[in-house]
């Protein structure tokens, strides 16, 4: 299963574009910082990922300050057929207080 939940910043956002197929699309950059068990052990993390955001949940993170908080849903899958890089996939996001 690809699945992937990430707590981040959103730290940037591109203007919203469509797709050839009319779909709105919002690039973005998150940004987390905190601490994960590994073998028994606290290792910290500090890390950004592109994402991206298609169709409807577009416009939750078009309306989003930049350095909010929230939890974001969603899967991995290379950038395009060529470019193997990963990005994230947003399907879903819930704001925090």
């Amino acid at each position: 299963m690809n699945q992937f939940t990430l707590t981040a910043a959103l730290v940037s956002k591109d203007a919203i574009r469509f797709t050839p197929a009319g779909l709105p699309v919002v690039y973005c950059q998150l940004d987390y910082v905190g601490e994960v068990m590994e073998v028994e052990r606290p290792r910290k993390i500090q890390m950004s990922v592109e994402a991206i955001a298609i169709g409807p949940v577009h416009q939750v993170l078009a309306q989003m300050d930049l350095g909010a908080q929230a939890v974001f849903t969603g899967f991995m899958a290379p950038k395009t057929i060529r470019n193997q890089r990963l990005v994230f996939h947003i399907n879903h996001i819930q704001l925090q207080s």
